[in-house]
């Protein structure tokens, strides 16, 4: 067995012998408790573990309590022993007919009548420990009997292509029709943190990923040549963008009967194409921001010292003083855009926090409030109280929901609903996100057009430039998330943002919750 599963089971087992001791030492009222087992009846019982109600228990060693063991099987005791002068109970732990060990509890004072609650509970103590330590037995045998089974299939496969997959860059794999890895390369195990071996003999949907989407899935299906691409995490945290491509191999008889996967880490290419469309595409749009720039700015620099005159000269007890200060906030917002306009092309190195995505929904709500009021515009709320922050820059954040509430509201001119919604969504890898959904009752956007509107200096505005939708999606695809839009032509539309959770906080969330949708 190897060292890694057999320290798994050991904490296993010390952790329930724990769990128990805890257990039996609140249902006693006791300080501690210290459990012995006989791992064969004739033999005596030996200290397997401990707990205290106030944090670490002291050792086995320490407590000088090891001879009241002896003692209770000296006396061949049934029932209850009692030392008052180390203030301590001795139970035995019956199950089966048999004593299967003896839990000693100690007591801060004189150890108290011995109640049917306290020997109730020796009882249950002694048929979980009997049934943890038979469940422990059981693991450790099936853990050597796929130990054995791992073996065997490394043995056979590591002569025959050992040395020519490991000299290729790109990652190797080779299954069979069920599923279960025949051999792989070391550049496609290191990306699991795993030697070669260690993936040999295990099914593909335990440690590659989803089996039935897989392209070797795909391949030994259809007898044909598949393609896909995956987002992989990194060890450093980033994330990888691989090409998997799988290639059928054929028996004697001409059936499919294993499949070879090729994986390539392309996301170099893929940014540096993104990189040069883009550039392609916007090449007008540098000049013209630098022009907007400029030319706004110097006003707007105006009006922001003449408000900021304004608040300093202001009494405290001016009304609605709240107001000017969220303009002033919004007006620095506006510079900061603009900065972003003068900076189209050259990546920024933007700080990442935690983010709080329901209070920077109610913020854009607040500042528009009055503008959808005016419109008679009703705004409901479905927010999830217990959403998760996720790891973003909130300037931005609140660039895009403000920019989509906007355009919804220019969607309704007579009025209507909009619907703000945030929830938990899984996707199909099993990545926890969260996910925002704005949605509008207004004119809708026709389908050809809808298609396009994410593209740079696209709109269906009179007065409009089509970059707000374009920097909408730059801005979320810069937090590692995706951003859709549905529409019906003369019901409404649905944008809808997917943001993955913060890294630090994900691995403490549960995984049994239905996703939003």
């Amino acid at each position: 067995m190897g060292a890694s599963a057999q320290s798994d089971i050991q904490v296993g087992l010390k952790a329930s012998v724990q769990e128990i001791a805890l257990n039996l030492c609140i249902a006693a009222g006791a300080r501690a408790c210290y459990l012995t087992l006989r791992e064969r009846q004739t033999a005596p019982p030996r200290f397997i573990g401990g707990a205290s109600v106030q944090g670490d228990p002291l050792s086995w060693e320490e407590t000088g309590v090891a001879h009241l063991v002896h003692c209770f099987v000296q006396s061949r005791e049934t029932t209850v022993f009692i030392d008052r002068s180390l203030r301590a109970m001795v139970l035995p732990l019956p199950t089966g007919g048999r004593h299967l060990g003896i839990a000693i509890l100690l007591f801060d004072h004189e150890p108290p009548p011995v109640t049917d609650t306290v020997v109730a509970a020796a009882r249950l103590s002694g048929l979980a420990l009997d049934a943890v330590w038979q469940l422990t037995a059981l693991q450790d045998q099936a853990e050597q009997i796929v130990e054995r089974t791992r073996l065997r299939e490394i043995q056979l496969s590591r002569n025959l292509i050992r040395g020519v997959i490991d000299s290729v860059p790109m990652g190797l794999v080779l299954v069979d029709p069920m599923g279960y890895v025949l051999a792989a390369n070391r550049a496609l195990a290191g990306r699991f943190g795993l030697e070669p071996a260690m993936l040999v003999g295990r099914f593909y949907g335990d440690v590659l990923g989803e089996w039935g989407e897989s392209a070797a899935a795909r391949t030994l299906s259809t007898r044909q040549q598949q393609r896909l691409r995956r987002t992989l995490q990194r060890s450093g945290g980033s994330e990888a963008l691989i090409e998997i491509a799988s290639i059928p191999l054929f028996d004697a008889s001409g059936a499919v009967h294993q499949a070879v996967e090729v994986w390539e880490d392309i996301t170099e290419r893929v940014a540096l194409q993104t990189q040069l469309v883009r550039a392609e595409k916007l090449a007008a749009i540098g000049h013209l921001a630098a022009s907007i720039a400029h030319e706004v700015g110097n006003p707007l620099q105006a009006i922001q010292g003449f408000l900021a005159l304004f608040l300093e000269q202001c009494p405290p007890e001016t009304p609605n003083q709240h107001f000017l200060q969220l303009a002033e906030e919004e007006i620095e917002r506006i510079v900061r855009v603009l900065e972003r306009l003068r900076d189209l092309y050259r990546p920024r190195a933007d700080v990442f926090t935690q983010v709080n995505v329901n209070e920077l929904i109610e913020s854009v709500l607040l500042l528009t409030g009055k503008q959808l009021e005016r419109s008679h515009i009703s705004v409901l709320r479905e927010l999830d109280p217990h959403l998760p922050v996720i790891r973003g820059v909130a300037d931005q954040l609140r660039q895009v929901l403000l920019n989509l509430v906007l355009n919804a509201a220019e969607a309704m001119p007579h009025g209507g609903t909009l619907q703000v919604q945030t929830y938990r969504y899984h996707l199909v890898e099993g990545h926890e996100t969260i996910a925002i959904a704005i949605t509008d009752t207004g004119v809708g956007i026709p389908p050809d057009q809808l298609r396009r509107i994410f593209d740079g200096l696209h709109t269906t505005k009179e007065r409009g430039m089509g970059l707000g939708l374009y920097t909408s999606k730059a801005i979320v695809e810069r937090h590692l998330g995706r951003i859709s839009a549905q529409s019906v032509p003369g019901e409404g539309t649905t944008f809808e943002i997917i943001l993955p959770i913060w890294h630090e906080e994900i691995r403490h969330e549960t995984t049994g919750e239905n996703p939003g949708r």
